[in-house]
Order: structure tokens, then sequence, then C-alpha cells
């Protein structure tokens, strides 16, 4: 067994939670077992058998005012202060069409029977009929003189019901579009309208205490029943589904001549629901027990699906479904969801400390509510203080033998809800208030077996000694530290029965403890210490039960707001608002530890494993696990949007962790280290088969099964190796396997692979792969599949400005080449179109001179032998070639004066040959000068290159000619 105690703890993951899911007003319910709740200015979709919200169909930023389910459960219409009607699709959780339907709020909404028409009812004193799948209004009714505050559909005739704060009731004709009858008779206004099932007989209730029975036949009052309370709801209730008092109308009992009476049953301002006879107009049942206080008035009251029971939604946003017993005499509580649990202030695991099967919760109320851990249904209230219930403490012993069935006022017992788990809890609860007073609790009975009284200010910390529950300790802001005597409450009533007088709790021990606010309470496992934590940055360790002060821990620079002894050694930790926890040694009050990461005010803590790990909340809304060893944060859980005020531990091995906060949210952890382990070797194994296979496939260049093994281990890497070598087979090959690969992926696969591309698309050296897969893509998901992915907006930017520089770069070297075939062609080295057997032609048709070729471009004959000159010859060449043209340049012999030429002739005879051949020289030097000046100047080390060019590639065309 220690052994099990000492393996540590990974990772949690959420169970179930309790959440916020109604804020009061609008709710409907479906015939498939669902209802809607307005949740602010959202819409929450609930089932009503497991308490889970199941969808969240965010709204317009503007409170919810009305809502109504279609016939099959399948659509939802909702109405806002925005003045916008939607249409909602539940499965897909998403709006189908906005409209703006009139000029105010509308107040109320119903759908016919075929689930074509809608009804809306409004503050600006008309009702509307709609067509649903056209979008366009049918009928607008006007005629009441103030709010319309109910629509109602005929189920057989198509005819309108409308009712409102004028206390009248109106039938309207949707033929003819006019109204047909004014239904007078209430004072008050008229808040609920239903219809029996024949179709004829309608009840109307209203706020003038007293409900009317209309013949819709002839237009005329049938009867009329006071009730004796404001009513909110009224519904008929179909024959022969057991309803207590509904059998008294049989045949065998109903006197001869009487008419058929009508069942209806109503909820208002008491908080109870009642079923009367229109026939007696008397009451014939009156709901008893945890219905009749359970939290004030009732706002609605519809049947559930199948006529099986009834659901009625509180004033303090709580959801009650009653149902008829078989025997048909009464009816019980089978479930209490509730919609809003406030800020939680702490909570505490209740039942076997091996399998907690409830959980009790305290919050900004006055009341304890017990949940099932099974369904997170409320099966019991504790009511009895008055106001604000801040801390709590569960006894440890809990033994499973049924308690004797007695309830007292003003609580709401498990056994009263038909919850069979409930009744076998005996577990006692402390309890610290707003109000000054300690109480202890009886949670089979829900019993109030004990008050404390003698705090002069909010008690805000209670607990249990450890082993023998026999003490109680208290401490509040009035910095008082008392201990109680519980032995005595709970031997005057173990079982918690039903008794008069409430026992006092007498103090055996007190003291001033803390300069300030104390905090937290924590018994030692022993109970031989105390440990208080106070707003003056301090602990103090206590002796029990006299109240000894043994040491004071000092070195948190914020108020201290927990504490926890460890259950192994001799030390304790705190929780700080200085966000870090510290570790002391009980022995000499030294700081051991200090464990740094939240972010925040840390406000509870418990010890895992044996002592060997942490757990912590904090007001950042983080839960985080620590290594006693190391001082490091293992884990990190977010389930929470505001501060965590509350968290509990219990299960085996401390398997279960409840947390609560400021969002009113209550999460159940459920520890899955050991699930995780086993899930990772599994995926090890998966994955190192699917290597295997790929380095099979590799090997014999099956490539389209390799990337597909690629794309699934997420190994980009190789995926990008493997399109590579596919490439390198040839393109039709490679874009074979590409759409093979891409052709079945999900969105989020899809998503995957947009990614890789994106990553690939940023190196030159694979966008050509990044571009193929892209293209595969593109061939084979359309467009409108491809803009649903989320973040595809993003992708493809990334993808667009790194393709527009790849194509750039791709111009450029384009137009470079071109600059290359110019330069081969006037080089005369490229081939000619013909090819080879073309040129050979073309030589072997002339004859063969030596050191000429012919230039194809021109037909001109080139002299080949002057490539083969040195760069000095070709130089010279170029000298006299420029001197022979700049004598052209000259002009004809005539256009020099005669008298000069005659000249010129006579120096040149009579100089010497030597002189001769000087001027020559120095000529030529003048008009290699001029022609230079004139010319663009070439490197010698160009010319070299393009002669040794030249000279290779007339070598190579010789070589192939021969």
């Amino acid at each position: 067994m220690a052994h099990q105690q000492l393996k540590t703890k990974l990772n949690y993951k959420p169970r179930s939670s309790i959440e916020v899911f109604y804020s009061g007003g609008a709710v409907s319910l479906s015939t498939s077992g669902h209802v809607a709740c307005a949740c602010q200015d959202d819409i929450k979709i609930v089932d009503i058998y497991s308490g889970a919200v199941l969808k969240t169909l965010v709204g317009d930023s503007e409170a919810i005012t009305a809502l109504a389910f279609s016939p099959d459960g399948k659509h939802l219409f909702s109405a806002s202060r925005s003045l916008q009607l939607k249409w909602w699709s539940v499965e897909q959780a998403t709006c189908l069409r906005t409209w703006k339907g009139h000029r105010a709020p509308v107040v109320h909404m119903a759908v016919d029977s075929s689930g074509g028409l809608l009804a809306t009812a409004s503050a600006d004193k008309s009702a509307k009929v709609w067509d649903v799948e056209g979008g366009f209004c049918t009928h607008s009714f006007t005629g009441h003189s103030g709010v319309v505050l109910q629509v109602l559909f005929h189920p057989k005739q198509l005819m309108l019901v409308t009712s409102g704060d004028d206390s009248d009731v109106r039938v309207w004709d949707l033929v003819n579009k006019c109204c047909v009858a004014v239904l007078k008779g209430h004072y008050s206004a008229v808040t609920s309208v239903s219809l029996a099932p024949d179709g004829w007989s309608l009840i109307s209730a209203g706020r003038d205490k007293v409900v009317h029975v209309w013949d819709l036949r002839s237009n005329t009052k049938v009867a009329t029943i006071p009730v004796y309370e404001a009513l909110e709801g009224a519904v008929v209730i179909p024959t022969g589904h057991h309803f207590p008092g509904t059998a008294l109308d049989s045949p065998q009992t109903r006197s001869p001549g009487s008419r058929d009476s009508v069942f209806f049953a109503t909820g208002g301002e008491n908080g109870t629901v009642k079923i009367w006879s229109s026939a007696t107009a008397q009451c014939v049942y009156a709901q008893k027990g945890p219905a009749s206080t359970a939290g004030g008035n009732y706002i609605h009251l519809a049947l559930m699906p199948g006529n099986a029971g009834l659901m009625a939604a509180s004033a303090d946003c709580n959801l009650l479904f009653l149902q008829p017993k078989a025997d048909g005499l009464s009816m019980e509580l089978t479930k209490q969801l509730i919609g809003n649990n406030d800020e939680v202030t702490d909570l505490r695991f209740l039942g076997p400390p091996t399998a907690p099967t409830h959980i009790a919760v305290s919050s900004n109320s006055e009341v304890i509510r017990v949940f099932s851990l099974a369904n997170m249904s409320c099966t019991a209230s504790l009511a009895g203080h008055t106001d604000t219930i801040l801390a709590l403490d569960v006894a440890a012993h809990v033994t499973s033998t049924k308690a004797s069935a007695g309830h007292t006022d003003g609580v709401h017992a498990g056994d009263v809800m038909g919850d069979p788990s409930a009744g076998g809890l005996q577990a006692v609860i402390a309890s610290g208030s707003k109000d000054n007073q300690v109480r202890l609790w009886h949670c089979g009975t829900g019993q109030c077996l004990g008050v404390g009284d003698g705090h002069v200010a909010a008690v805000s910390a209670v607990a249990f000694t450890r082993r023998s529950n026999k003490l109680v300790i208290s401490a509040g802001a009035d910095k008082l530290l008392k201990v109680w005597d519980a032995a005595a409450a709970l031997t005057a009533n173990p079982t918690g029965q039903s008794s008069r007088a409430v026992p006092s709790l007498k103090a055996t021990a007190a003291t001033s403890a803390h300069d300030k606010d104390i905090n937290a309470v924590a018994v030692a496992p022993n109970d031989s210490l105390l440990c208080t934590t106070s707003q003056d940055r301090t602990a103090k360790i206590w002796r029990l039960p006299d109240l000894v002060l043994v040491t004071t821990l000092r070195g948190h620079k914020r108020g201290v707001w927990a504490a926890q002894f460890s259950p192994v050694d001799q030390a304790v930790a705190t929780a700080s608002g200085d966000k870090t926890l510290r570790l002391w040694a009980l022995a000499d009050g030294t700081c051991l530890k200090t464990f740094e990461g939240h972010t925040a005010s840390v406000l509870r803590l418990n010890f895992l494993s044996a002592g060997t790990q942490l757990l912590s909340s904090g007001a950042d809304g983080l839960v985080k696990l620590w290594n006693v060893r190391s001082t490091e944060c293992v884990n990190t859980f977010d389930g929470h949007e505001d501060k965590v005020w509350a968290m509990a531990v219990g299960g085996s091995q401390e398997s279960l962790v409840a947390t609560g906060g400021g969002d009113a949210r209550v999460q159940i952890w459920e520890d899955c280290t050991l699930q995780d382990k086993a899930e990772e070797a599994e995926e090890q194994e998966v994955t190192l088969l699917k290597q295997q296979r790929l380095s099979n496939a590799l090997q014999d260049k099956d490539y389209t099964a390799a990337a597909q093994l690629a794309f699934e281990l997420k190994q980009p890497g190789r995926l990008l190796a493997v399109v590579n070598k596919a490439c390198e087979a040839g393109p039709a090959k490679a874009h074979h396997i590409l759409t093979n690969l891409v052709g079945n992926l999900s969105e989020e696969e899809l998503k995957l692979c947009l990614e890789y591309i994106r990553d690939w698309n940023t190196n030159s050296r694979h966008c050509s792969v990044a571009q193929a897969m892209l293209q595969a893509i593109l061939v084979k998901h359309q467009p409108q599949a491809l803009l649903k992915i989320a973040g595809m907006q993003d992708l493809v930017e990334a993808l667009a400005s790194y393709t527009q520089r790849h194509f750039a770069r791709m111009d450029r070297l384009v137009r470079s080449s071109f600059l290359l075939d110019y330069t081969l062609a006037s080089m005369n080295v490229l081939m000619p179109e013909g090819g080879p057997e073309a040129l050979v032609t073309d030589d072997l048709d002339q004859p063969e001179a030596v050191g000429s070729d012919l230039d194809e471009s021109t037909g001109t004959e080139v002299d080949t032998d002057a490539f083969m000159q040195p760069a000095a010859d070709i130089q010279a060449d170029e000298h006299i070639q420029a001197v022979l043209t700049d004598q052209q340049q000259l002009g004809p012999l005539d256009s020099v004066p005669m008298e000069q030429q005659v000249s010129d002739l006579q120096e040149g005879a009579a100089e010497p040959e030597g002189d001769r051949e000087a001027v020559v020289q120095q000529t030529k030097k003048q008009t290699l000068a001029k022609r230079r000046k004139s010319a663009p100047l070439v490197s010698l080390s160009s010319r070299a290159a393009v002669h040794a060019g030249s000279q290779t590639a007339v070598k190579a065309k010789r070589k192939k000619v021969k």
C-alpha cells in the first residue's frame, strides 16, 4: 500500500464540471431532451439527463429575451435586446439567418407544429408571424394596448392566441388575418396561456391570482379558478400520465351530467407546483418538500418530453424536474440543475474516501448545495445560515448505514429528491459564514446538528480534528481562534434525526491568534498541532487542544492564504499572496523550500503522493503540480477564468481533484497519469512500426507509401526527402504521388500540410517541391473547402510573399540566359537548326579552304586561323584594320589638293628606305591611338577568354566534321 501511495502524479484531465448555464429569463425545452437557457448574451444548450452543457451559441452582446425550439428540436429561434431575431442550427451551433423583426424587444416566441411558421410577441404592442424558410413576415397583428406577453399556435387550426399586460386574450384567424375574439376576464397581466390536447379548451393565467378556462368554439368562459397567488406559468396536463390527482376524474368517479374536467399545473410567487381541476376548482395536489422552498418563485413551467413530468425554472436560476411516481399519488424531484452557483468559496468531497459520490459546495449564498458526481445534479440543499458561507470542512469518518428518514424545515435533502445514494451519506459538515456562526450538518438528512455562536465577525475558516472528529476549530475576521466541542452535538443526535431545537456548540478554548484577519486553519494528521494563517504575513503553530503557541513562521511578504501539514514529514506548507509556496520545518520554524511559478496570489494547496508532491491553486486561475524534492512545477492545469478559491482532493490515491472559483465553475479533475503512460507506450509502438514501414518503402522505391507514412509520422524533413526522390524520377510520377497524398486529407491535416509547404517555400532549394505540393492541393480541393480552414489567410499571405520572390528570381535567370544564347550565337558555336548532319552536309558541299570557314549568318568566309593566333597578333590585325578604316574615311584622292599630293609623293620618293618604314610605323601608331579613343576598350583577359573559347569551339566543330 505504501508503494502505491508513492506513485507520483503527472497529469490530471477534466472529468466533469458545474458551470454557469442560466442567468435567468428565457428558457425553452425541446422534445429531444435538451433545454436552451439564456446565459447573459449567449445561449447554452443543456442535456437535462446529464446536466452537461452541450453547445454554446454566441450571441450579439445583448441579453437574450426569448427562445423557442422547433418541434423536432433541431433548430432554435432566439431574440435579444438588439431587436435581432436569429435562426440557429442546434447540431452545427451556427446561425442560419438573422433579421430584424420588431421596433421593440421580443418577449415571447412560438413555433407551429409544422415548424414552418414562427410567431413573435413584442413590447411594441404587436404580434407577427414569420415564414421560416422564406424569411418574410406573413402576418402582423396589432390590437393589444400594451406589451404582448404570450403567443400560442393552435395545434389543429390556423389560429393564433395572444395575451398581454392589458389583461386581454385575443384569438386571431391566420386565414382571414383578423381578430375573431377578445377574451376578457382578467384584471392584470396574462402571463401564460395553454391549450388542451383537443385544441378547444384554453386556460389563461395571470398575476390577478385567477385562472380562466375558455371554450374556443364559442369563445366563452367555462370556469374561473382562484389560485391565491400570482402566476407566471400554467400548463394543461394531459390525462393518462399518472399525474397525482388526475385519476379522480375517471368515468367511474364522474357524476352524471358533469362536463369533462381540465387539469392544469401552475407555478408562481409561492414557489409551489400545484395541480388543479377545472371541474371542482380545487387544488388536487401540491408539491411538498424541497420544491416549496428551493429558492423563491417560479418564472416558467413546461411539460417534459413525452409528458413524463414537469420542468420548473425558479427565479434563482435553478431548473427543477418533477416526475409523478408510479402509484400516481405524488411527485418527486428527480433532478435539480443549478444554473448559476455564483462565486464558489469552498468545497469538499463526500462519501467513502476511496470513491466519493457527492461534493458539497458553498458559494456566495447562504445555502450549502450537495451535488452528485454521477450527473452533477443538486441532490440536497442545506439551508440555515443567513449570510454568505465562506468555509467548509467534512469529518474524516463516513459510514454507509441508512439513516432514518427525517427532515426539517429549510432543509432540502437528497431523500426527498429521490436520489438513492444521498440517503446513505452519513458525513458531518462544518460550515462558517458571514453571519458569525459555525454550524454542523448531517448530510444524510440535512439536519443541522449544532450552532456555535461566539465570533464577532465573519467566520472564514473551520476544520475538524483528523482522528476523532470530536473538536471543531474556527477562526475569522475577528482574529479569534476557537475550539468547539462537537462530540456533544453528535452524541445528542447521531443519525441526524429531526429535532425541534438545534443544540448549541460549546467553546472549550479561545485565543486572540493574529494581528489581522485569519484566513485558514489546518490540523495535523495526529491532532497534536494546529496551524493558522493570517493577513499579517505570518503562520503560527499551536498545540491542541489548549491552544498554546509553539512557533511563528515568518518569511512571506504578503498575507498567507492557506496551510497544509505534510502527511509523513514534520513539516507544514503555506501559500501566500506573494505568489510563492513555502515548506517549513516544525522543529525550529525554518523555511526549507520555496516554490515559485504562480503569477498571482496562491490561495489553496494540498499534499499528494505521500507528501512528495504539492498541488496549488491561485488567483491566476491556474492549478499547478509541484515536486517537493526539486521544487519544480511538474504540470499546470487551466480550467478557470477567475481566481480559484477552493480546492479539494479525494478518491483512491488522490485520483480526484475538485476546484472552484470566482467564475462560478466547479471543475472535477481525474488523474490520468497511467492512461497517458499507456497511450504513450502504444503510440511509440505504432510509431516504430510506421518508421520501419517507411524504411521498407524507401528501400523498395515505393514513394507513394513512403510519402503517406512520412506525413502520418509528422516528419516534414523525411517527407521532403521522399518527394525530392520522387521528383528525380520525373514530374509525372511526383504529381501522382502528391495528388494521392493530399486527396483525402481532413481540414486539420490540410492545415498541417500547408504549414509544411509554407516552411519549405521559404528556402529556394525546396521551393519547387513546395509549389508542386501546393498545386496538388489546389487540384484536389475546392477553394470553398480551403477557406474554411482556420488561419488560412495567414498561410496564404506567407505563401504569396515567398512565391513572388521565387518567380522574380526565375524571371531574372531566364532573362540572363538570353545573354548567354546571344554570346554563343555571336561566337558561332551554337549548333545549326538541322543538327550535326546539317553541319556535315554544308561542309561537304563546299571545297575545304585551309584556315577558313563559312559564316552561316552572313554567308561569307571566315578566317578560322585567326582564332589560332596569339593575342598580340590579334591586336596587330585590329590595328591594321583600323588604319584601313581611317584611310577609307578620307574619301577619294581628288578630295586632297593636287599640290599637296605631289609634294607628298616627292617627299616619299626622296626619303630613304629606312625613313619610309619609320613613317609607316608612326602612322600606324597615330591611327591606333585615334581608334582607341573612339572605340570602347576591351581588356586583354576578356579577349583571351573569347579567343580560347572560340579556339575550343572551332576544334570541336572540325572534329565533328571529320
